[in-house]
């Protein structure tokens, strides 16, 4: 009887685990904080997530802290979620305010989710239907240290609930930026992102005496941006980087364009190369626009992407709305 029910449990927990892992993609999926790297919201992800050098599109401090410096008066609120494939849901939520005289700072949330996972046991009988859920609770502060450079620090809490007979793993990482300000048609940026950041794991409250505990470190990001605005309405973007995992090292390719097609209406492209030395499975390409609602009250825009998953394992659409208070 206890083999019998030490096996069931080895089929849910490595089931659960495996579906977590799989659950967001983003560049090597089953990497800890996978969720946290598909980017953020409509028009990041449309953009090929190429924004470490773009302040035009609006401040998301997700992809530099640096840029919540140059934070427009008043507050900017994004709100998203995303429509996905097999049971998955992302769900993201900032806020960015300027810091006078020459500051500003951004909190935001993403949440992932997935459901409706059949629990069985090893002789494949039902059990119960079950979900995973994982969190990331970041704030950002910028500051421009003169006209053309700007630096700035994120601190992120994560948290990833994967069994409910196990404790939540949570962790915390830091990112660092900066922004140079070449002209006012060229910007530079630069990020680390997830410095420290490990999840620590332990089944022995699962599994007794049979369990163990692991470390499972975050890969951290590298990465350089630039951005180029020849025309008032287009906007062109470039990101290059390496993302570090122990002893190992990818490099990827992000590109993204924005062209302001009507006074109402803003059309984006991107493309993203998550591995160069496996160009042609990891390359794919997104698409989105912006309607910008007649309303001088919040000056409501709606946001909206579509986007080939890493891997081409799906395709996702991601609708957003952007408030300034």
């Amino acid at each position: 009887m206890m083999m019998k029910y030490i096996s069931t449990k080895t089929v849910l927990t490595f089931f659960i685990i495996t579906l977590g892992a799989f659950a967001l993609q983003a560049q090597h999926a089953g990497r800890a904080g996978a969720f946290s790297r598909l980017g953020f919201g409509p028009r990041g992800m449309a953009m090929g997530n190429a924004l470490t050098a773009v302040t035009q599109e609006g401040i998301y401090g997700y992809y530099n802290p640096a840029l919540v410096a140059h934070a427009k008066q008043g507050n900017q609120v994004d709100l998203s979620t995303a429509a996905m494939s097999f049971d998955r849901s992302l769900h993201t939520l900032s806020s960015t305010f300027q810091l006078p005289p020459s500051a500003g700072a951004s909190i935001s949330v993403i949440n992932a989710n997935v459901n409706n996972i059949d629990g069985r046991t090893s002789d494949g009988y039902h059990t119960n239907m079950l979900s995973t859920h994982e969190y990331q609770f970041a704030a950002a502060a910028g500051i421009s240290i003169s006209k053309k450079i700007s630096v700035g620090i994120g601190v992120k809490y994560y948290l990833s609930d994967l069994h409910n007979e196990l404790d939540n793993a949570t962790t915390v990482g830091l990112d660092l930026g900066f922004l140079y300000i070449l002209s006012d048609q060229l910007q530079l940026g630069g990020t680390v992102k997830d410095l420290l950041a490990s999840y620590n794991w332990d089944s022995t409250p699962l599994w007794g005496d049979n369990g163990s505990s692991h470390s499972d470190p975050f890969p951290t990001q590298l990465r350089v941006g630039v951005s180029y605005q020849p025309i008032t309405k287009l906007l062109v973007s470039f990101d290059s980087g390496q993302e570090f995992y122990e002893k190992e090292s990818t490099t990827f390719l992000r590109l993204g364009s924005t062209y302001h097609l009507h006074q109402y209406i803003t059309i984006r492209g991107g493309w993203q190369i998550e591995n160069l030395s496996s160009l042609k499975t990891s390359n794919h390409g997104s698409a989105g626009f912006s309607i910008y609602l007649p309303f001088d009250f919040m000056t409501p825009t709606i946001d909206y992407a579509f986007l080939q998953e890493s891997n081409n394992i799906s395709y996702m659409h991601t609708f957003g709305i952007q408030l300034n208070l």
